[in-house]
C-alpha cells in the first residue's frame, strides 16, 4: 500500500495562503494610506488657498472702509441738510402767521367795545390780555374766535375776568383769553380732506 503524506502539502499551501493574505493586508494599507495621505494633501492646499482668499479679502475689505466711513458721514450730512430744508419749508409755508394772527384780531374784535394790551404767542397758543367794556363784549369777541377757521374748534377758554376802574371812574373787564391758533398750512390740509 502506498502511502502520501498530505501534511507538508497543506502547510506549505496555508503558508501561500498567509503570504497573500499579508500581502494583500498590507497593499490595502498602503492604498489607504495613499489615499489619506492624497486627501490631506488636498485639504492642506484648500486650507491655503482659502486662507490666501481670506487675506485678499480683507484687503478689500480694508480698502472699502474708508470709503463706507465717507459713505456714513455723507449720509448724517444728507440727513441734516433734509432736516435743515423741512425746517426752512415751514418757515416759508406759514412766515405769515403772525400777520394773520393780527389781522383775525382786528376782524373779530367788537368795535370799540375792546383793546388788547398783550399777546403772547408760545408755539400756537396765543394769549391774549385785555380791557373790554363789558362781559358781553368777551363773550361776543370768543364766539367770533370760535367761529374762525384759523382758530381750532373749542380750544378758546377765558383764563381771567376781572372788574376793574379806569380812568373816569368807568368800570371795565380786565380779561385773559387762550386760544390755539392753526397756522395757513393745516387750515389748507384740513379744508382739503373735507
Amino acid at each position: 500500500m502506498i502511502q502520501i503524506n498530505l501534511l507538508p502539502a497543506r502547510t506549505t499551501k496555508r503558508k501561500e495562503s498567509a503570504r497573500q493574505f499579508i500581502a494583500i493586508f498590507i497593499a490595502s494599507v498602503l492604498v489607504t494610506g495613499s489615499i489619506i495621505g492624497f486627501l490631506w494633501y488636498w485639504q492642506e492646499n484648500e486650507i491655503v488657498s482659502l486662507e490666501r482668499e481670506i487675506a485678499s479679502l480683507k484687503q478689500e475689505v480694508a480698502k472699502f472702509a474708508q470709503y463706507e466711513a465717507m459713505m456714513n458721514d455723507l449720509k448724517k450730512k444728507k440727513a441734516m441738510v433734509d432736516k435743515k430744508r423741512t425746517v426752512i419749508e415751514d418757515l416759508q409755508k406759514d412766515r405769515d402767521a403772525i400777520v394773520r394772527i393780527l389781522a383775525l384780531l382786528s376782524v373779530q374784535i367788537p368795535a370799540d367795545r375792546m383793546s388788547f394790551e398783550r399777546l403772547v404767542q408760545v408755539s400756537n397758543t396765543i394769549t391774549l390780555e385785555g380791557q373790554a367794556a363789558s362781559n358781553e363784549a368777551i363773550v361776543e369777541f370768543m364766539r367770533n374766535l370760535e367761529s374762525s377757521p384759523y382758530v381750532e374748534k373749542g380750544s378758546v377758554s377765558l383764563t381771567q375776568s376781572r372788574q376793574s376802574t379806569a380812568e373816569g371812574n368807568r368800570k371795565i373787564m380786565a380779561f385773559q383769553i387762550t386760544y390755539k391758533f392753526l397756522k395757513y398750512s393745516e387750515v389748507k390740509k384740513r379744508a382739503q380732506q373735507s
